[in-house]
């Protein structure tokens, strides 16, 4: 795989897109919209294998929009991040799909109490993200906007379509717990384990 992207690299290069000197910054960039397009056609694909693509891209979108103000948890490389992400989704499809006695509390709840925490904790540095007191405070300003008008969205969703909101109210709660889950990786990084 990296010799392919070292190939687009040097056909960057070649026809004058891409100057020699920052071609570990071209090679960076391009693994990472490959991982991130290959992440985005599996999700769509578990989203059309499930029967729900479009509350699929509803919860991607609710997901992702937030997790990148937020922050959280980050996996300690890209397979595990992957298999992680694919679960997610996948527990969050068959949450949509189920019908269960106090569903919607249970939703709600969990969606309340990840906003309570992403309200508190948001935005969570990492090594590849450091960030200083200005910019903490306006991505915190963020990061609560989303957090708020999501949680907003998929109030008003329920009484108009019950998967919206679910995809909508699932994507706060993971994020709340990915959150959670970065305090939990912190604490023990400081006692010298890594997760």
């Amino acid at each position: 795989m990296n010799r392919l992207f070292e190939v687009i690299v040097d056909f960057l290069e070649e026809n004058g897109n891409a100057e020699k000197e920052y071609r570990d910054v071209y090679l960076y960039a391009v693994q990472t919209v490959a991982v991130y397009l290959f992440n985005i056609c599996s999700g769509l694909a578990i989203g059309a294998l499930m029967g729900e693509t479009v509350y699929c891209i509803l919860f991607l979108a609710a997901f992702i929009l937030l997790r990148q103000e937020a922050g959280g948890y980050h996996a300690p490389g890209w397979k595990s991040c992957y298999v992680l992400s694919c679960g997610v989704l996948v527990l969050t499809l068959l949450w949509m799909k189920g019908s269960f006695l106090y569903q919607t509390y249970i939703t709600v709840a969990l969606a309340v109490a990840a906003a309570a925490v992403i309200l508190f904790l948001a935005p969570l540095e990492d090594k590849n993200r450091p960030l200083d007191k200005q910019e903490k405070k306006a991505i915190r300003r963020k990061a609560q906007l989303v957090t708020v008008v999501e949680m907003l969205t998929a109030t008003g969703l329920l009484f108009w379509d019950k998967k919206a909101a679910f995809a909508v109210f699932n994507a706060v709660a993971w994020c709340g717990a990915g959150c959670m889950a970065w305090v939990v990786k912190r604490h023990f990084r400081k006692k010298g384990i890594h997760l």
